[in-house]
């Protein structure tokens, strides 16, 4: 099955609609698919071909959104980088791919012009992008999600939250992350707006729903609390999207309280962003629940575990049975609706970032004051998890909380640095002198 151009049947179609914006700048579809072209054969001067990997470094903007969009009109895969990356991890994550060049600068008026033509149709199977994911398996790696993933994606969530001609989208999540990435291509695909912010922040958030125009929103519970305790007025969307990790129901019943039409989302990068999403309608009578599967999309728990299938599943994430084995641990009640209860190994979810204690865990007791040092995630009303670091003092030492967090600040991406520091006798461990993070966790909890 081959697929049209989404960005060139938009532009046909509705040519006047808005498309894209951000503080400065603002499209319709016909001035999107005019720059779009543009800056393909800009970025076909300097290498980018079918298949060629190209690296996104540039803040969210329509910049970003016709560079993403010129490399499928060539048939290039975009690779959106996460630039609070370490020098050090970002040349890893270019190492393995091995882009043909990074998109680092807004591609200017005067860059050159290579004659070729542009791609007008998709194969289903074609790599859009690859979104990098720390997994729950720990290993950082490269997810290759498909024009039919973004596609069936689309499609789902369509069905699930329904589509108004006059919808725009306020995207305030990173565009490295598929959560914001997919709200871009589905956009394109329902032929409506998407409003970028480069970045969280409240109060530019209430002057943009003050304007008014804004009907969806897609936010991480952080973000959600913030802007609750804040006092900014949510009730005008039609949907807010909650994902990112675990959401408290708490969370969900204030939102509810105040008028707020949530609707709690499961989701990860294989399965190109939502697997359930909870309708508003039901997010009061179902708390704690992510909701149903969406269109073509199937959910079962084996062993405990949340086991995913359908056309959204990126191809290379699918076990020799056919089914991505999330890590995530649930249940399915009567309904179909899906809980998630908690995650299989040891990675903390953060204000919607997956954090790996290891990496971390080697930089606190690299500190000459420490001599020994563990990382969980501690439930957290703001965070859903708060990363802390629990430390056993070199001897005779007694560093204190602030000098940590400064040594960690300056070796870590800020969302990793942890929020706690505590001092601790010994560490749990088993006699074969393996670290029991549970054991720990449990014993803080207690």
């Amino acid at each position: 099955m081959r697929l049209d151009n989404w960005l060139s049947q938009r532009a046909a179609t509705g040519p006047d609609r808005f498309a894209v914006g951000d503080h400065e700048t603002s499209l319709d579809y016909a001035a999107y698919e005019r720059q779009a072209v543009k800056v393909a054969r800009q970025l076909a001067s300097r290498g980018a071909r079918r298949g060629s990997v190209v690296a996104i470094d540039l803040p969210a903007g329509t910049g970003y959104a016709v560079v993403l969009q010129a490399l499928m009109k060539l048939g290039a895969i975009a690779q959106p980088l996460n630039p609070r990356l370490p020098a050090a991890q970002r040349e890893e994550v270019l190492e393995a791919s091995r882009p043909a060049f990074v998109v680092d600068e807004p591609v200017g008026d005067d860059t050159p012009e290579a004659d070729l033509p542009l791609l007008g149709e998709h194969d289903l199977d074609d790599t859009l992008c690859l979104i990098q994911t720390s997994g729950t398996s720990g290993t950082p790696r490269p997810v290759g999600l498909t024009f039919g993933n973004h596609l069936f994606s689309a499609v789902g969530s369509a069905f699930n939250l329904g589509v108004d001609p006059s919808d725009r989208w306020l995207c305030c999540l990173p565009l490295h992350h598929i959560g914001g990435l997919a709200i871009l291509t589905r956009s394109v695909i329902y032929g409506t707006g998407v409003v970028l912010h480069d970045g969280f922040d409240v109060d530019r958030i209430a002057a943009e729903l003050d304007r008014g125009g804004i009907t969806l929103m897609s936010l991480v519970p952080t973000q959600l609390v913030r802007l609750m305790e804040a006092g900014v007025d949510l009730t005008g969307l039609r949907a807010l999207l909650l994902g990112g990790g675990p959401v408290d129901p708490d969370v969900v019943s204030d939102a509810i309280a105040r008028g707020i039409r949530v609707a709690p989302t499961y989701g990860l990068t294989e399965a190109n962003s939502q697997v359930t999403t909870l309708a508003p309608a039901d997010a009061a009578r179902k708390p704690g629940s992510s909701g149903r599967p969406l269109l073509t999309t199937h959910v079962r728990i084996e062993g405990g575990e949340i086991l995913v299938q359908g056309p959204t599943v990126a191809p290379g994430c699918l076990d020799e049975d056919g089914w991505l084995h999330t890590g995530d641990l649930g249940h399915i009640d009567e309904e179909g609706f899906l809980f998630v209860t908690g995650r299989r190994g040891d990675v903390i979810i953060t204000g919607g970032e997956s954090v790996l204690p290891d990496e971390i865990e080697r930089v606190v007791a690299a500190h000459p004051a420490v001599a020994e040092a563990a990382v969980i995630g501690l439930p957290d009303p703001q965070w859903q998890e708060a990363v802390t670091a629990v430390f056993v003092p070199a001897a005779g030492a007694a560093p204190a909380a602030a000098e940590l967090k400064e040594w960690c600040s300056a070796r870590l991406a800020p969302y990793k640095v942890p929020k706690r520091f505590l001092p601790v006798d010994e560490l749990p461990r088993t006699a074969s002198g393996k670290l029991q993070r549970k054991t720990l966790r449990a014993s803080l909890l207690d």
